[in-house]
């Protein structure tokens, strides 16, 4: 509601747990119900925990998220959630699909250089960084952290 705009927060739900058969349709009813954007997740395929252990698979992957563009066209913001090891070979294809942030896990590329933010800009994206802060606070943050 115009509470959270007025504060600088948005809403953005997980499409993860929505009626897959009726992707679509359930986004339409998250957005007029107001959320300010959507967050695609894209997960592993395999059923374990992507948050203990990132694999190559993925989910709800660039053709998910280009038939979405199709159905409910080009307005809403796809924050995607790039939830696999290797993030880097996603980045294109998502951006032709037409996601609109590239959010990604720091520790699942073996090579973060592989995976610059200079790149996912110039594929017309806004980056995104999921970081466990136990791991990376000191090198992201400073000692003051």
């Amino acid at each position: 509601g115009t509470g959270t705009m007025a504060s600088g927060r948005k809403i953005g739900p997980s499409i993860l747990n929505s009626d897959l058969a009726n992707l679509g349709a359930e986004c339409l009813r998250m957005l007029d119900s107001g959320a300010d954007y959507l967050h695609l997740d894209a997960p592993c395929s395999s059923g374990r925990s992507v948050f203990w252990h990132l694999v190559p698979n993925i989910t709800l992957g660039h053709p998910v998220v280009e038939s979405l563009r199709k159905q409910i066209g080009q307005d809403p913001f796809f924050d995607m959630h790039i939830m696999v090891s290797r993030p880097e070979q996603w980045v294109k294809p998502m951006d032709v699909a037409g996601a609109n942030q590239y959010t990604f896990h720091l520790e699942a590329t073996e090579n973060p250089g592989a995976l610059d933010l200079k790149t996912i800009r110039e594929n017309g994206m806004k980056v995104g960084l999921d970081i466990k802060p136990r791991n990376y606070r000191l090198e992201l943050f400073g000692p003051q952290w």
